[in-house]
C-alpha cells in the first residue's frame, strides 16, 4: 500500500470521528436545552436553591469521569470518558444531560464508581472482633495464611493483627457492649426475670454459673440477656450461688427488678432460691414478698417425665438399637436393606437413625423410624439368619403406641426451648395437653404401655400435680384464653375441682395486680388511660344543667365503672376467638392495648416475660449436663465469658452451642444418612 492511499485512509478515518463527535454534540445540545426547558418549568413549584445544589453536585460527580483531551476547533472543550475512551463535548455551558446518559450506559464501566473507600485500621480491627464473636472463630483465625492473603489482595496497606491482640479486642469489646446494656437497664422501669444453671468444662474440669435475664422493654420486644458466665468454685452449695447470684445482680443494678427466678430441680438450687429469697423481701425488693419467685423449668421437668418412662421398655428398645445397628454394620446390608425397602415401596428419604443415650429425642427418632422399616427388618430375618433381635409383633405394636405417647412430649419440648424464647403465655396449654395424653394412655390396652404412662404421670404430679400458677396468670393475659379457656380445660381434666383452681388463679392474679398498683415499680411500657371522672368532665355539656337522657345514661355507666380496676375490665371483655387470631403475638396485643388497659399494662410486660426453660434449644433433650465445647473449655474463664456474653448480646440466642459433642452426633448421624441415601 503507496503513501497516498495511506494518507486517504487515514482522512476518511478522520472524518468518521469528526462526524461521529459532531453528532454526540447535536445531542448533547438538544438534551441540554430540553432539561433546561423542564428544568424552568419546575422552577414555580421547587424552591431554586435545591435545584442549584442539586445540579452542583451531579456536575462534581459527573466530571471525575471525563479526562480533558483539548479544544475543538470552534473552542469547544472536549473530554475522553475514563471508561471507554470515548470522546464528549465537555463545557460546563451545554449542560451535562449527554454525558450523564453515557455513564449510564457505558459498556466498560462498572456497576459502581464510587471513590475507593479510605482504608482505617481501627475500622478493619473492629469488623474482625466481630467476625470473631459472631461466628465463634478462634483468636487463631486471624494469623490464618489464606485469610491474611486475601486481606493483602483487597487492601495491600491493611494492617495484620496477631491472636493475642485479637482476644484483647475481644474484652475491650465485651466491657464496651457492657458499658451499653447497663444503660438499658438503668433505664428499664419494669421489673426482670431470670433463669440460671450450671456449665461444665470437660478438658480443665472448671464448673461455671450462667445468669441470664429477660425482659420486655418500651417497644414490647422480648430480649434474653446473658449477663455472667463466670467461673464457680466448689462448694456448690444453695448458699454459695445465692452469693454469687445476688453480686451479679448488685453489679449490673437488679437486685430491686427481680420478678422470677426459673430454674431446675436440683436440690442446690432450691436451697440457693430460699436463701435469695430471703434476702431479696427483707430489703422489701419482691413483689408479695417473692410469693411468685420461683418457676419450675419445662424441658427439665419433661426430660424427668420422660426418662422415667423410657426405663419401663428398655428391652423393646434394645431390640430395635440392635435391629439398626444390624443393619448399619456393613455396606452389603445397607444396600441389601434398601433393596427390601424398595420393593415393599417403603419412602427411604429419612433412613435409619441410632439414638444417643443423653438425648432423649434421638431415642423417640430411633423408634419412629424404625417402625417404618417394619416389613423391611422382617424380610431381613427371612435372608439372614444372623439376625436375631427382630421385635415381635406385640413389640411392633406396643412400639407404635409409645411413638403416639412420645411424639407430643417432642413437640412440645421443641417449643418449649425454641431460640426465640417463646413467651410465659404458652406454658398452661401445653402442660394440659401432657396430662390429657398422659390420662388417655393410663387406660391403654397394653399393658407395658398403661404402666409407662402412669409411670410418667406420677412424675408428673411430682412436679406439676398444681399447675405453676404464676404461669396460668400468663395465660389469662392471652386475650384468647383469660379465665373461660382455664376453666373449660380444667373441667376437662376433673370438674370437681376445676372452680377451685381458677378460682386460686384468679385470687392470685388480683393480689399480684393490687401490688403493682400500691409499690412503685410500674413498667414504662404502661400507659395511661383517661378516668371515667375525666372523662365525664370533657363532655360539652358539663355545663349544661339541663343534661339530656342520653348524658344521664353515660354517666350512670361511667359511675358504675368507677369502683371497677383495669383487671376486672380486661377480664369482663370478651375474649378473642381462635379461628380468628389463632397467629396472634401477645406482645403486640398489650403494645397495643396500653390506653384500654391502664396500669394492668405493667403486669403484663413483667408477666410474659417469664422464662418457662432455663436451656437453650439443643439441650433441651438431653438428660445430662451443660458442657462446654473442647474449644471454649481452654480459654481464660474470662475470655470464656466475654465471648459468650458479647456473642449473645450482638446476635442473641440463634445457634448457641452448649455442646459441641451433640453436635458431632448429627453430623456423624447425617453424613450417615447422606452415604446410604441411596440405600437406607
Amino acid at each position: 500500500m503507496d503513501s497516498q492511499t495511506i494518507r486517504y485512509l487515514a482522512h476518511l478515518e478522520a472524518e468518521d470521528e469528526q462526524r461521529e463527535t459532531d453528532e454526540i454534540i447535536e445531542e448533547s445540545e438538544a438534551e441540554n436545552q430540553e432539561a433546561a426547558e423542564s428544568e424552568t418549568r419546575t422552577q414555580s413549584t421547587q424552591p431554586t436553591l435545591t435545584v442549584f445544589q442539586s445540579n452542583k453536585r451531579l456536575k462534581a460527580d459527573v466530571w471525575k469521569e471525563y479526562i480533558p483531551v483539548g479544544d475543538r476547533e470552534d473552542g469547544k472543550k472536549m473530554g475522553r470518558c475514563m471508561h471507554c475512551q470515548k470522546k464528549f463535548c465537555i463545557e460546563i455551558s451545554q449542560g451535562t444531560s449527554a454525558v450523564t446518559r453515557h455513564l449510564e450506559v457505558c459498556p466498560m464501566r462498572g456497576e459502581k464508581s464510587e471513590v475507593a473507600r479510605k482504608y482505617d485500621p481501627k475500622v478493619d480491627r473492629d469488623m474482625i472482633n466481630e467476625i470473631i464473636i459472631y461466628h465463634d472463630l478462634p483468636f487463631k483465625y486471624v494469623e490464618y495464611e489464606k485469610v491474611r492473603a486475601r486481606d493483602i489482595y483487597l487492601n495491600p496497606d491493611c494492617h495484620h493483627i496477631c491472636r493475642q491482640t485479637a482476644g484483647a479486642d475481644v474484652l475491650k469489646r465485651f466491657e464496651l457492649e457492657k458499658v451499653k446494656l447497663r444503660k438499658i437497664f438503668a433505664n428499664h422501669k419494669g421489673r426482670v426475670c431470670f433463669t440460671s444453671d450450671m456449665w461444665s468444662a470437660r478438658t480443665t474440669m472448671r464448673s461455671y454459673i450462667c445468669l441470664t435475664a429477660h425482659f420486655v422493654d418500651d417497644s414490647w420486644r422480648l430480649h434474653n440477656k446473658i449477663l455472667a458466665f463466670c467461673e464457680f468454685e466448689a462448694p456448690h452449695t444453695g448458699e454459695e450461688i445465692a452469693t454469687k447470684v445476688l453480686d451479679c445482680l448488685k453489679e449490673w443494678g437488679l437486685e430491686q427488678k427481680v420478678f422470677s427466678f426459673t430454674l431446675d430441680n436440683a436440690t442446690s438450687n432450691t436451697s440457693m432460691l430460699g436463701i435469695l429469697k430471703n434476702r431479696l423481701t427483707l430489703a422489701n425488693r419482691l413483689p408479695c414478698d417473692g410469693k411468685f419467685l420461683h418457676v419450675r423449668c419445662s424441658a427439665h421437668i419433661l426430660n424427668l417425665i420422660v426418662k422415667e418412662g423410657l426405663l419401663l421398655i428398655g428391652d423393646l428398645l434394645e431390640n430395635i438399637r440392635n435391629s439398626v445397628k444390624f443393619v448399619k454394620a456393613s455396606g452389603a446390608r445397607i444396600d441389601s436393606f434398601a433393596a427390601y425397602s424398595k420393593s415393599l415401596k417403603i419412602d427411604m428419604k429419612a433412613g435409619l437413625s441410632l439414638d444417643v443415650p443423653t438425648r432423649w429425642n434421638s431415642t423417640y427418632l430411633m423408634l419412629a423410624r424404625a417402625l417404618k422399616y417394619r416389613k423391611a427388618f422382617i424380610s431381613v430375618q427371612l435372608c439372614d439368619r444372623n439376625y436375631k433381635t427382630l421385635p415381635s409383633e406385640a413389640e411392633w405394636e406396643r412400639g407404635e403406641k409409645i411413638r403416639d405417647l412420645l411424639k407430643p412430649f417432642n413437640t412440645i419440648t421443641t417449643y418449649f426451648s425454641g431460640v426465640k424464647y417463646p413467651t410465659a403465655n404458652i406454658y398452661f396449654m401445653q402442660v394440659w395437653k401432657i396430662e390429657l395424653l398422659l390420662k388417655k394412655f393410663s387406660v391403654c390396652d397394653d399393658i407395658d404401655v398403661r404402666l409407662m404412662a402412669l409411670k410418667m404421670k406420677n412424675k408428673f404430679a411430682k412436679y406439676w400435680d398444681e399447675y405453676s400458677v404464676v404461669l396460668a396468670m400468663a395465660a389469662v393475659l392471652d386475650p384468647r384464653f383469660k379465665t373461660q379457656i382455664l376453666q373449660q380445660a380444667y373441667d376437662k381434666l376433673d370438674p370437681s375441682t376445676s372452680a377451685k383452681k381458677v378460682e386460686l388463679v384468679k385470687k392470685n392474679l388480683k393480689l399480684l395486680y393490687e401490688e403493682y398498683k400500691t409499690k412503685p415499680w410500674t413498667s414504662s411500657t404502661s400507659s395511661t388511660t383517661l378516668t371515667p371522672l375525666e372523662l365525664l368532665t370533657e363532655s360539652p355539656l358539663e355545663d349544661d344543667l339541663d343534661l339530656d337522657f342520653f348524658e344521664l345514661e353515660r354517666s350512670a355507666n361511667l359511675d358504675s365503672n368507677m369502683t371497677k380496676s383495669s383487671l376486672d375490665l380486661y377480664l369482663e371483655e370478651p375474649r378473642l376467638e381462635f379461628g380468628a387470631f389463632a397467629d396472634i403475638e401477645v406482645l403486640t396485643y398489650w403494645k397495643n392495648s396500653g390506653n384500654r388497659h391502664g396500669d394492668l399494662t405493667a403486669l403484663a410486660s413483667d408477666l410474659l416475660s417469664i422464662p418457662i426453660t432455663t436451656v437453650a434449644a439443643e439441650s433441651a433433650f438431653s438428660v445430662g449436663g451443660r458442657v462446654l465445647n473442647p474449644y471454649r473449655s481452654r480459654l481464660l474463664p474470662a475470655t470464656v465469658q466475654a465471648l459468650l456474653c458479647t456473642r449473645n448480646w450482638l446476635r442473641g440466642f440463634a445457634d448457641f452451642d452448649g455442646d459441641i459433642d451433640d453436635y458431632f452426633d448429627e453430623e456423624k448421624e447425617g453424613s450417615t444418612n447422606v452415604a446410604s441415601s441411596s440405600s437406607v
